[in-house]
C-alpha cells in the first residue's frame, strides 16, 4: 500500500491506495468474467480466475501477467527487477467491485462510475526489490492484514502511516475496499 504523491495525482492526492492502473473498459469487463463465473452480478463478485505467472519469461502473454507487470513497472519502478527475474510470482483475478468514485479533494464534486478488478499477486521472490517511495507514491509500506482491515474499517489512514499529515491522508478508495475484500476472503479460507 502507499500514499499517492500529491504533485503527480490531482484527483487523489495524499490518499492511501494499493497500486492500480486504469485499463480499457472492455478489458475490465473481460477480466470481470474470470471472477464472476457462476456468481450473480458484478458488484462484489468473487472467484478465483486462472493462476498466471509474472516476472518470468513469457509472463506478458497472459492478460493477468501483463497487468501485474505493468503495475509493478510503472507505479513501483520495478521493471528492471522483473526483467532480470529478481521479482516473480503468480497472480489471478480475485474480485470485481463496482462503485461511484468521488473526487476526494471536493474541488469539482464529480463522481466517476468505476469497475475495480482486483488481481492478487503472490510473490515467490524479490521482496527486497520493493521501493519505499516512487514518483506515484510518496510512501510505500507493507502492513499486517488485520491492521490494514482495521485502518479501512475505522477510516484511519494514519494508523498505517503514522508520520503522514492527518489533513492529507484518507482511506476510502475502491482499491483499498477491494484489497480488504481479498484479505477477508483469504482469512475465511484459512479459518
Amino acid at each position: 500500500m502507499g500514499i499517492r504523491r500529491p504533485e503527480y495525482n490531482d484527483r487523489h492526492p495524499g490518499v492511501v491506495s494499493v497500486p492500480t492502473i486504469r485499463i480499457p473498459r472492455e478489458l475490465a469487463l473481460q477480466l470481470a468474467c474470470l471472477a464472476t463465473v457462476g456468481l450473480p452480478g458484478f458488484a462484489g463478485s468473487e472467484g478465483n480466475g486462472p493462476h498466471r505467472a509474472f516476472g518470468v519469461s513469457r509472463a506478458t502473454t497472459t492478460v493477468e501477467g501483463l497487468l501485474v507487470e505493468t503495475v509493478l513497472a510503472k507505479k513501483l519502478r520495478m521493471g528492471e527487477a522483473l526483467e532480470s527475474g529478481l521479482v516473480s510470482g503468480e497472480c489471478f483475478v480475485h474480485c470485481v467491485l463496482r462503485g461511484d468514485v468521488e473526487d476526494p479533494t471536493g474541488r469539482d464534486g464529480s463522481v466517476e462510475p468505476t469497475f475495480m478488478v482486483a488481481l492478487v499477486a503472490q510473490l515467490h521472490s524479490g521482496l527486497e526489490a520493493f521501493p519505499v517511495s516512487t514518483s506515484s507514491y510518496s510512501a510505500l509500506s507493507w502492513a499486517e492484514p488485520e491492521e490494514f482491515r482495521t485502518a479501512w474499517r475505522t477510516r484511519d489512514g494514519q494508523r498505517l502511516f503514522p508520520d503522514a499529515s492527518p489533513l492529507e491522508v484518507c482511506i476510502r478508495g475502491l482499491c483499498v475496499q477491494a484489497a480488504v475484500r481479498v484479505l477477508e476472503r483469504v482469512n475465511a479460507d484459512v479459518a
